[in-house]
């Protein structure tokens, strides 16, 4: 067989960097903090607008990604959704594998939108209980992805869930929402002690500002990373990656 070179080693260690877009009231917004409420429409040097379908434009222009994470803030919060134009930029886009967040809370939730063409984002902080979750793995078709919510150092969600790692299916978020907007990396010993050794996908969303933190976090074990504002702020270097 032929050496193993070190352009192949590299190639599987490439991380993955999924940028993430907050849809509040049909606008994409700047997500800070968790402070829903306070969020205003998106500023960015890519483009000078808060379209859904022109944010994922001008992500594609400086970087070919390949998933998009998409939350659905009104369903999320429970006031109304936004629905249309989520299905509308996932037809667009069909060459993008998109990780929608809308708020499931229980398997009817996750029901209504099981056969649309996107990963579904099952969020601790929405999901009622255990036996929801549950009742979604019995049931799902495709893979899903849990995100593992944290604020203030405080997990959010059904305590069970973080305590019984055998109802982690193989990607994992931990989405530490006070970082979200922030630029300060979160600190990793709370995480690891939570189950980093465990062979899972791990992504990290909130707090990564530039290579440096994607390239700590890649050397920790992490799949990859979630993130915004270092985006539209243009503090990546794609080609250092």
């Amino acid at each position: 067989p032929p050496p193993v070179t070190y352009s192949h080693i590299n190639i599987v260690f490439i991380m993955e960097l999924i940028p993430a877009i907050d849809v509040l009231n049909n606008i994409v917004v700047k997500a800070f903090s968790g402070e829903r409420k306070k969020y205003k429409p998106i500023k960015s040097k890519l483009i000078n607008s808060s379209n859904l379908e022109n944010i994922i434009d001008s992500l594609l222009k400086e970087y070919k990604f390949k998933i998009i994470y998409v939350a659905d803030l009104n369903a999320i919060i429970g006031n109304k959704n936004n629905f249309n134009i989520i299905k509308r930029v996932i037809k667009k886009f069909p060459q993008i594998d998109f990780w929608v967040d809308y708020g499931v809370r229980t398997f009817l939730d996750f029901k209504k939108f099981e056969n649309m063409p996107f990963k579904t984002i099952i969020g601790s902080e929405t999901l009622k209980n255990i036996m929801e979750l549950k009742k979604i793995y019995k049931h799902k078709k495709k893979e899903i992805i849990l995100s593992l919510d944290f604020k203030n150092d405080f997990f959010i969600g059904p305590l069970k869930l973080i305590k019984n790692k055998k109802l982690w299916p193989k990607k994992i978020i931990f989405m530490i929402i006070d970082s979200i907007g922030v630029k300060k990396r979160p600190k990793l010993i709370k995480l690891k002690k939570l189950g980093l050794d465990l062979k899972k996908d791990y992504y990290l969303a909130g707090g990564i500002s530039n290579n440096n933190d994607i390239n700590f976090l890649k050397k920790n074990g992490f799949k990859g990373v979630i993130l915004s504002t270092a985006i539209h702020e243009k503090n990546i270097i794609y080609k250092d990656l």
